[in-house]
């Protein structure tokens, strides 16, 4: 849905689908997707998450059109209990 906004909005043969990636640092044990991974903004390897974004841009309008987190590959097959980890 929010993909055929961004087109309905910005889309057409100018348009551009922009792919990027952000690095959140991360500290301790409770956010999803955390594992050491090379982080941009502190220019090597650490704990951190990563997203993908998808934009749509024409001209100089950007609109989002999508962000997923990325779960490194060891993490999918990793089982919690979550009330467990939380307490």
């Amino acid at each position: 849905m929010l993909a055929q906004e961004a087109d309905r909005l910005v889309g057409g043969a100018k348009a551009w689908l922009v792919i990027g990636d952000t690095a959140l640092p991360r500290k301790g044990t409770m956010s999803v997707g955390v594992a050491p991974q090379y982080c941009g903004q502190l220019g090597k390897k650490a704990n951190c998450q990563s997203l993908v974004s998808l934009t749509l841009a024409q001209g100089e309008v950007p609109v989002p059109a999508g962000l997923r987190l990325f779960l490194p590959q060891e993490l999918p097959n990793k089982t919690c209990n979550i009330r467990t980890e939380i307490g």
